[in-house]
């Protein structure tokens, strides 16, 4: 009898694409591999939480979930996408016990510190396929060094949906039984809300809602086209800019990643971790600022490696973008957003705030870092919502 062939490596061994706009071209897309699943969470009335000014909780939860399971093998390549109150993560079945465990780690976790319900679900991609959806995996190039997933093919909204449906979630929610085991090394959270070069940060969602999937790629063109001629280019609307990096030092930056950290290591730990916080901010800001340099890292280009290794935009069968612009960009894109609506073409959600935020999941300082993004008070949870809200109204899921 021969043995199944291994799948881990599915991810890692895609074709790059180039261009963001070509991830509107279904032939980019892989579909995941049968023996795949679907991680999904998600934090319950997490609307609730944002309008108590927690937004900054909501979002170091769904990131702990991202690196609790990047983790558990960290030379294999893991497809996600961060949704700013939850996260969705492709597993192979090598690890799927595993990430049972580091969601479950993550779940108590946030009960415990927050007081916050963390909804967690894995779904087979064999299961999410016979439901009529499908799960298509691209790799996007945003930079030089850093590579991101995009997805197609309904499976991860699919998955979303199954988590918040009493009895799918009955059938496929990591059970309380399990033993939670996670590791949140790498969860990094150090650096002051970042301000708008210009005037806000706005963090949007569009999702194209025609029966045809060629009309819904050439609506997704039009939307990109659009943010290009309103915003500029990628470098004018990055949301993240070096000048604009502060290190923190203070309580109200460092209490999540030193608590989540030092979680359920003891007192003692706790302590050591508060301490050791304080003096990695400070031993950054001097070696960033002396352009030094190690076997391992460059700390004088540090800054400009995490802008290009940020999350800033993003496709998973809908764009979703944080941009940096003026009040009057942001009136034109919701005129064409608008417009659009109004033909029943798409619907979108888009949120504003000052300031932007910025996650680090870090396996070193060189080049294997990821930054998660979003617009502060809200972000893509916000604009979710409105998503939904305009599915609603037109009689959608």
């Amino acid at each position: 009898m021969s043995l199944p062939v291994p799948t881990d490596d599915f991810y890692e061994t895609l074709p790059v694409v180039d261009r963001f706009s070509d991830l509107s071209d279904d032939s980019v897309y892989f579909p995941l591999p049968e023996d795949w699943s679907v991680a999904v969470t998600d934090v319950k009335d997490s609307t609730g939480l944002i309008r108590n000014g927690r937004y900054k909780q909501v979002n170091l939860v769904g990131a702990s979930a991202i690196m609790a399971v990047l983790n558990l093998k960290k030379d294999l390549s893991i497809p996600f996408i961060f949704g700013g109150d939850g996260a969705s993560l492709c597993i192979p079945s090598s690890i799927l016990e595993e990430t049972r465990s580091a969601l479950a780690a993550t779940r108590a976790m946030a009960a415990d510190l927050y007081g916050i319900e963390l909804r967690i679900g894995i779904i087979p991609v064999s299961y999410i396929r016979a439901q009529g959806s499908d799960v298509l995996v691209a790799r996007s190039r945003l930079s030089s060094s850093f590579t991101q997933a995009a997805f197609t093919g309904g499976g991860l909204q699919f998955a979303e949906e199954c988590l918040k449906d009493p009895e799918a979630a009955a059938r496929f929610r990591v059970d309380a039984t399990v033993v939670p085991k996670g590791d949140f090394t790498g969860l990094e959270c150090r650096w002051q809300n970042i301000p708008s070069a210009h005037e806000e940060i706005v963090s949007l969602i569009v999702q194209a809602v025609g029966r045809d999937q060629q009309e819904r790629n050439d609506v997704y063109r039009s939307v990109l086209a659009a943010i290009g001629r309103i915003y500029g280019d990628d470098t004018q609307c990055h949301p993240v800019r070096e000048e604009k990096l502060t290190m923190a030092l203070t309580e109200r930056f460092l209490s999540g990643e030193s608590d989540i950290r030092s979680y359920a290591k003891g007192k003692y730990a706790r302590m050591k971790y508060w301490f050791g916080i304080r003096w990695s901010v400070l031993l950054g800001m001097l070696l960033m600022a002396t352009n030094y340099r190690t076997k391992f890292t460059e700390w004088g280009t540090y800054k400009q490696r995490l802008i290009r290794n940020t999350d800033f935009k993003k496709f998973d069968d809908k764009i979703r973008q944080v941009l940096s612009g003026s009040v009057k960009q942001r009136e034109q894109l919701e005129l064409f957003l608008a417009s659009l609506h109004r033909d029943r073409k798409v619907v979108y959600g888009l949120h504003f705030a000052p300031h932007a935020l910025v996650t680090c999941l870090l396996f070193n300082y060189q080049d294997a870092h990821v930054h998660l993004v979003d617009a502060d008070d809200g972000g893509y949870a916000v604009a979710a919502l409105q998503v939904k809200e305009q599915m609603r109204a037109f009689g959608m899921k």
